[in-house]
């Protein structure tokens, strides 16, 4: 497994979670669905973080989303980028 096979949508989702619930953090929850390391999975919580995604104080670990990955996990955009996904794969052959 590749830190890339963990996209920034799971990571939101993952911070998402963390901040409903206070029961795992980002990165465990990660790990835990990805079967990866911890270690595999806090780095893409640092890429989404050095891509404006996460915002954080002390530590990433706590971290919260910015209007950015707030936006990321909007159905407006999920719904944009699944039409654009469609067109590349099907219509533009």
């Amino acid at each position: 497994m590749k830190r890339s096979d963990i996209t920034n949508e799971k990571v939101c989702e993952a911070v998402e979670q963390y901040q409903k619930d206070k029961d795992k953090f980002p990165y465990e929850i990660l790990a835990e669905k990805f079967n990866c390391s911890e270690k595999l999975a806090y780095s893409a919580c640092e890429r989404a973080a050095k891509n404006g995604l996460i915002e954080y104080g002390v530590s990433l670990r706590t971290g919260w989303l910015t209007e950015k990955g707030k936006e990321i996990l909007s159905a407006e955009y999920k719904k944009e980028n699944k039409e654009l996904l469609n067109y590349l794969l099907y219509d533009a052959a």
